[in-house]
C-alpha cells in the first residue's frame, strides 16, 4: 500500500486530488495539509512514502519545504503540483522531478502513480528501506515503514531544487537559458547581442555564449528597451556598442565591446539612426 500525503492550501483542490487517488488501487491517503508548517508536522508524524506538494503554499514555497524535509532526512518522494505556465514546468522536466499540472487529469495522474510504484519497488529491491524510529522514542506497534528515497548524490538533489526555485522565481531583468540540464539566469545588461545560428538563436555575453530556442522576436520583447533589431539576423544591446563605423549605402557596422562586428541593414538603418540620434 502506497502511503500518500496531499498538501494544498485550497480545499477543493485537496478534495479533487484525494478523490482521484482513492480510486486507484494500492493508494492510501494518510493525511492532508494546507500550509507549509502543517506539511512538515504531518510528514514527521505520518511518514508518507509520497508527498503531493503544491508549489505555492501561503507560508512557504513547496521547493523550500522539500529542501527542509531532505535536510531532516525525511524523504518522501515529492510530486510537485503546479498551475504555472509551460515554460516554468520545463524546470521540472529538465531536473527530472515529478510534477502534476493543474487541473489534474486522471490519465496524467495514473502515469505518475506508475512511475512512483516503479521507483518505490526499485528502492525496496535495492534494500533502501528503513523504519523511521527515534532512538529515544517509545516503540509503537503500528508505526508504518517508509521507503526512503536516498539520492545517490544529495548535493545534486539540492542543486535541482535551487534551479527549480530560480526558474519559478526569476530575478527581474534576467534571461532564463537552459543548457546541459541547467537553467542559467543571465542579466540582460551583460548580453551584447543575439544572432541567428543554424535556425537557433545564439545569445552572446563577454564571458560566454549560449545556443537557445528563443526567436529574435521573442528576445526583442523579453529583453526590453536596451536592445534594438539592427538586422534580420541580429539584435544588439545599444548600451554595449563600443563604436559605430559608417558603411556602404549610408548603413553602419557596429563594433561591440567584445570587438565583434555587427551590420546594420538598410531596412533597419532609419530606426537605428533615430534611436541613437545620428
Amino acid at each position: 500500500m502506497m502511503r500518500v500525503l496531499i498538501a494544498d492550501d485550497e480545499r477543493p483542490a485537496r478534495d479533487e486530488l484525494g478523490y482521484l487517488l482513492r480510486q486507484i488501487e494500492g493508494i492510501e491517503v494518510v493525511g492532508e495539509a494546507a500550509s507549509g508548517e502543517d506539511v512538515l508536522a504531518q510528514v514527521r508524524g505520518l511518514y508518507p512514502e509520497v508527498l503531493f506538494l503544491d508549489i505555492q503554499l501561503p507560508d512557504a514555497s513547496g521547493v523550500d519545504i522539500a529542501r527542509q524535509l531532505f535536510i531532516e532526512g525525511m524523504n518522501p518522494v515529492v510530486v510537485f503540483v503546479t498551475a504555472f505556465d509551460q515554460y516554468a514546468v520545463e524546470a521540472f522536466d529538465i531536473n527530472a522531478v515529478d510534477y502534476l499540472l493543474k487541473p489534474i487529469h486522471e490519465e496524467r495522474l495514473a502515469e505518475t502513480i506508475v512511475r512512483l510504484q516503479k521507483r518505490l519497488e526499485s528502492a525496496n529491491s535495492s534494500g533502501i528501506e528503513e523504519k523511521i524510529e527515534r532512538a529515544s522514542a517509545p516503540k509503537k506497534e503500528n508505526r508504518p515503514e517508509q521507503i526512503m528515497r536516498i539520492p545517490d548524490q544529495p548535493v545534486e538533489f539540492l542543486e535541482k531544487l535551487d534551479m527549480i526555485y530560480q526558474a519559478l522565481n526569476p530575478t527581474p531583468n534576467k534571461l532564463k537559458i537552459e543548457e546541459n540540464g541547467r537553467i542559467y539566469l543571465i542579466p540582460s545588461s551583460e548580453i551584447l547581442y543575439a544572432t541567428i545560428e543554424d535556425r537557433l538563436v545564439r545569445v552572446v555575453t563577454e564571458q560566454k555564449s549560449y545556443l537557445t530556442n528563443y526567436t529574435l522576436n521573442e528576445l526583442e520583447e523579453i529583453l526590453g528597451s536596451s536592445f534594438h533589431r539592427v538586422h534580420k539576423s541580429y539584435l544588439a544591446n545599444v548600451d554595449q556598442i563600443e563604436s559605430i563605423v559608417p558603411w556602404f549605402n549610408n548603413t553602419y557596422n557596429l563594433i561591440m565591446k567584445d570587438r565583434y562586428e555587427i551590420p546594420v541593414s538598410r531596412t533597419n538603418v532609419k530606426s537605428f539612426r533615430q534611436r541613437l540620434g545620428l
